[in-house]
C-alpha cells in the first residue's frame, strides 16, 4: 500500500513539474511575442568603453515585426546616420539579429546575440562587444526602450524597393528599404542626384485612415524640415509579399513597388 502511494505521489510530482515547465515556456513565448511585434523609442543608452561609463539620450527608433527588425538614429559620435535592418528570431531565450542592410549598403555573414529583458513599458536590451566601423569596441551597451503607441496594419513588415516610377531624370540608382510596424515606419534611401551620391533616412508615425489611405508624419530624418512633415500615401497589397505605394511630391506623382525582405 505504501509502495503504491509513493509511486502515485511521484507521478503527481512529475506531472506538476511538467505542467509548471509547460506554463513557464508558454509565458516566455507570450512575452517574447509581445516584444517581437511593435515600435519602440529609446529612453536612454548606457555605454561602457575602456572602463568608462556614459549615459546618452538620443532620438532613436526600433521596430520588430514578422521576424524582422530595423533601427535608425542620427549618430552624433560618428557624425553620420546609423541605420540597420535584417532578420530577428528568438533562440533559447536570446534575440538573434542578422543584419541584411545598413546605411552603407547590403550586409551578410553577421549575427548578434542580444539579451532582452522585458519591462513594464517595453524592454531593456543588453549587447556585449559591439564593434563600430572605425574599430571601436564597446564593452557593454544597455539600451532602455519604451513601446510607442500604435496599431498593426496590413502593410507591416520589412520591404525593399523593386521599382520606382517618377518623371525626375536627375535622380538615378534609387534604392530604399522600408520598415512598417507598430503604427510607425522607418525608411533608408540612397541615390545619385545630379551625379552626386546621396543617402537619407527618416522615421515617424504610420496612421491608417478610414478611407484606407495612410498619413505618414515625420519625427526624425536627415532631410531639412523632416520633423512634423506629413504626406498622404496610398498603399495596395498585390499579394502577401508584394505591395505598391503611391504619393505626391510637389507636382510629381511617385509610384514605388516593394517586395518583402
Amino acid at each position: 500500500m505504501n509502495i503504491r502511494l509513493t509511486i502515485l505521489m511521484a507521478a503527481v510530482m512529475i506531472f506538476v513539474a511538467c505542467s509548471a515547465d509547460h506554463n513557464a515556456t508558454k509565458l516566455e513565448e507570450s512575452v517574447m511575442q509581445s516584444i517581437s511585434d511593435g515600435a519602440y523609442l529609446l529612453s536612454k543608452v548606457t555605454i561602457t568603453e575602456n572602463g568608462e561609463t556614459t549615459v546618452m539620450l538620443r532620438d532613436q527608433i526600433k521596430i520588430y515585426t514578422k521576424g524582422r527588425f530595423m533601427f535608425a538614429f542620427d549618430n552624433e559620435s560618428t557624425g553620420d546616420m546609423d541605420v540597420g535592418a535584417g532578420k530577428a528570431a528568438w533562440v533559447d531565450g536570446v534575440m538573434v539579429e542578422e543584419p541584411l542592410v545598413n546605411h552603407d549598403g547590403p550586409l551578410s555573414g553577421l549575427s548578434f546575440d542580444i539579451t532582452i529583458e522585458p519591462t513594464e513599458t517595453g524592454f531593456d536590451q543588453v549587447l556585449h562587444g559591439m564593434k563600430y566601423d572605425d574599430g571601436r569596441v564597446l564593452e557593454t551597451m544597455v539600451e532602455v526602450w519604451d513601446r510607442a503607441a500604435g496599431k498593426p496594419s496590413p502593410f507591416d513588415g520589412l520591404w525593399v524597393l523593386e521599382k520606382r516610377q517618377t518623371d525626375n531624370p536627375e535622380l538615378t540608382e534609387f534604392t530604399e528599404t522600408k520598415m512598417i510596424g507598430g503604427g510607425h515606419y522607418i525608411i533608408l534611401q540612397s541615390a545619385v542626384f545630379k551625379g552626386e551620391k546621396v543617402r537619407n533616412f527618416g522615421f515617424g508615425t504610420f496612421d491608417v485612415k478610414d478611407d484606407g489611405k495612410v498619413l505618414e508624419t515625420g519625427m526624425v530624418g536627415s532631410w531639412a524640415g523632416y520633423s512634423d512633415w506629413a504626406t498622404e500615401v496610398s498603399f495596395k497589397m498585390l499579394d502577401d509579399n508584394h505591395m505598391i505605394q503611391t504619393f505626391k511630391a510637389g507636382t510629381r506623382t511617385i509610384s514605388q513597388a516593394y517586395t518583402r525582405m
